[in-house]
């Protein structure tokens, strides 16, 4: 009996190796599992970081606004172009789109898309943080066949609708512009190819109106043409030293009649030392001309016009002011328009078509300057030109 122990002994020791070997490899097999699970979910992650990274990429990169939304309307992400259009500030995702965008329409468009599964396209005025029109498209987002969000994607309109709105201004303004001395022409035309028994007197007069009438198309063709080529780009800038003072000097003499007939006194304050100006002669000619032409339509009798001048840094300043009735503030962004004008009746009356100040922007800014205005009812006007100087 004694020989069996050793053999029991032996036994036992075979089944524990064969347990270690058997637990050495399901340990191995399990780790080679887990090794192989944590390479699986790893390469998922990466993928999921650069898809993610790419969609971050698409959406920074667009000019489009994206707003996606769950399935509840509340905000998943925003790209950087919408939080520039709506001036978000802190975090967005988490809110409601109604919160963020503070339109109905826009909520209701999402709610539309939620409920029906189908796309929808609006246009839809915002407005906050200013005013601002937008073309939206409303799209559904699905996972697994499901509808899961919607994504919005916001085009902003407002410059194209403003454009839209000063061509329209332009032609009805321009429309008009022609209709009252083209009128006035025809009518005194007809009398003189009608009436025989007109006396010399009235017969000059008749050809008088004729003859101012289209002196007044003239004047108006010639300042659309200049107009037309400036914005063309076809203008060329022919730089020279320009002795500012006596240039302001010969330049208000053609003013003189047209100021004492309303007994306007024009002032030219340029320092006699100022430096000389760096400019296109023919055109700093017409910028003035245009300012102070504009400056004495817009004085009342009695009134005064200075012409000052200064330097700034590389700039040089000149500006043309009154002490006339003023601009309010509302016209001051729209009066360097073709054709826009204040007073619509007075400047009619004065002989203004609305081109004078437009043609001063466009001269200005084909130098690399700028023209600005400072102005307030009953406290004048001053228009202000900024050249750049070397």
């Amino acid at each position: 009996m004694n020989f069996l122990w050793p053999l029991l002994l032996l036994l036992v020791i075979a089944g524990a190796a064969f347990l270690l070997r058997r637990e050495r490899r399901l340990r191995n097999g399990f780790e080679r599992q887990i090794s192989e699970l944590n390479q699986k979910f790893k390469r998922a992650t990466e993928r999921l970081d650069e898809e993610r990274a790419r969609l971050e990429t698409t959406f920074s990169g667009m000019v489009e606004g994206v707003l996606l939304t769950d399935a509840r309307g509340d905000i998943l992400h925003v790209n950087p172009p919408f939080r520039e259009m709506f001036g978000l500030k802190g975090k967005a995702e988490g809110r409601s789109a109604l919160e963020v965008l503070t339109s109905v329409a826009a909520d209701d468009a999402i709610r539309q898309v939620i409920q029906n599964g189908e796309p929808v396209e609006r246009e839809i005025h915002f407005e906050k943080p200013r005013p601002r029109v937008f073309q939206v498209h409303f799209s559904p987002v699905r996972r697994d066949g499901k509808l899961s969000g919607v994504v919005s994607v916001f085009h902003d309109l407002t410059e194209i609708r403003r454009l839209e709105e000063v061509r329209r201004d332009f032609i009805a303004n321009l429309s008009h512009e022609l209709k009252t001395p083209l009128t006035a022409i025809r009518g005194y035309s007809e009398t003189l190819l009608e009436v025989s028994d007109l006396s010399s007197e009235e017969f000059r007069r008749h050809l008088e109106t004729i003859f101012r009438n289209a002196v007044e198309l003239s004047h108006l063709t010639e300042n659309l043409l200049n107009l037309s080529r400036i914005e063309s780009g076809r203008e060329e800038v022919l730089l020279e030293l320009i002795p500012l003072r006596p240039f302001v000097d010969r330049l208000l003499e053609r003013f003189q009649s047209q100021a004492e007939a309303k007994r306007i006194e024009i002032e030219n304050e340029v320092p006699q030392e100022a430096v000389p100006l760096q400019a296109d002669s023919t055109k700093l000619n017409q910028i003035l001309a245009n300012l102070v032409d504009n400056a004495l339509k817009y004085t009342s009798e009695g009134g005064r016009i200075w012409v000052r001048s200064e330097v700034s840094g590389k700039e040089f300043r000149i500006s043309v002011e009154d002490n006339g009735a003023g601009i309010p503030k509302a016209d001051q962004e729209r009066i360097f328009e073709k054709f826009y004008r204040v007073d619509k009746a007075r400047s009619r009356d004065s002989g203004g078509a609305g081109l004078g100040l437009a043609i001063v922007k466009h001269l200005t800014e084909l130098h690399g300057g700028r023209v600005r205005v400072f102005s307030g009812p009953g406290h004048g006007s001053r228009f202000q030109i900024s050249l750049p100087q070397p």
